[in-house]
């Protein structure tokens, strides 16, 4: 979804470039980052209560996608690669996802809005892991 940029270079070749981050994105994973340090989820296999997935694709800019979630100890997340193993990818056994503008996922994240999904991004699952992902956040 996210398309590399290409530009010149001094002999007038064609190399490719990185697209420019979107801005939002450092906010997102500093705040992910503070949560689940003050809020360890620790190991999460077989033990994942909510389960969130994001591909962060309505932006001009690059963006990472992301998988949110929680045991009974705190809250974890990770990057999320196109080319991640199933076996890596977080299961629980209530879960939601969809696509989103990063500025409207760090505007949940920072319980602004009710969901990530926000203006032009859409989303599905069950209500209750926002809801519960979002009370990690807002305690860290």
């Amino acid at each position: 979804m996210h398309r590399a940029e290409y530009g010149v270079s001094m002999f007038g070749r064609r190399r490719p470039t990185q697209p420019s981050e979107d801005p939002a994105v450092a906010f997102i994973e500093a705040l992910l980052d503070r949560a689940s340090t003050t809020h360890p989820a620790g190991a999460w296999q077989g033990r994942a209560r909510h389960a969130l997935t994001i591909c962060a694709c309505v932006t001009p800019d690059h963006s990472p996608d992301w998988i949110i979630f929680d045991t009974e100890e705190g809250i974890g997340w990770r990057r999320w690669p196109d080319d991640l193993p199933d076996i890596e990818v977080v299961h629980a056994p209530l879960e939601a996802g969809g696509h989103a503008d990063p500025s409207e996922v760090l505007a949940w994240l920072q319980c602004t809005a009710e969901d990530p999904w926000g203006a032009g991004g859409d989303g599905s699952g069950d209500a209750d892991v926002l809801t519960e992902l979002q009370r990690w956040i807002a305690i860290s």
